[in-house]
């Protein structure tokens, strides 16, 4: 999730997300990400906003998920990518919280993207419910 957005000469802004640790400390971490905004600033020359996602590293489903969700959204295009993925446990179902990008050429709407990975998933365990986001690729790249 990095986004320029660019208002005209000597206007321009960063905004991004770091994906952290949900074990560290919070002031750790929140003068860690005030470091790096302000190198950015420095270094580029513009505003910068880095927003935090915490995810639990030590899950060990993470890493399965990863893979899954990888050859899931590939099947909605084959540029398609994921990331920002969160497990949230709860006393019925399991939420996998995460982004979804799309390439502009993907040929599909928002919504039936989101339904086909959230079927898919369901497959691959029916106690696993998605909430999507879905971004599309401005960057014009097809690449991951």
């Amino acid at each position: 999730d990095i986004v320029v957005h660019d208002y005209g000469p000597g206007r321009r802004m960063v905004s991004l997300h770091a994906e952290v640790s949900c074990a560290e400390s919070v002031l750790k971490l929140h003068d860690l990400i005030d470091r790096l905004e302000n190198k950015i600033s420095d270094e580029m020359g513009c505003e910068t906003v880095i927003h935090m996602d915490p995810i639990d590293v030590t899950d060990s489903r993470l890493s399965a998920l990863k893979e899954v969700l990888g050859s899931i959204v590939k099947k909605v295009s084959p540029n398609a990518r994921f990331h920002d993925l969160r497990i949230v446990p709860g006393e019925t179902h399991t939420n996998l919280i995460f982004d979804v990008v799309l390439p502009s050429d993907c040929g599909c709407g928002e919504k039936e993207a989101k339904k086909l990975i959230s079927d898919l998933v369901k497959e691959y365990n029916p106690e696993y419910c998605c909430v999507i986001k879905i971004d599309m690729d401005l960057s014009g790249n097809t690449g991951n």
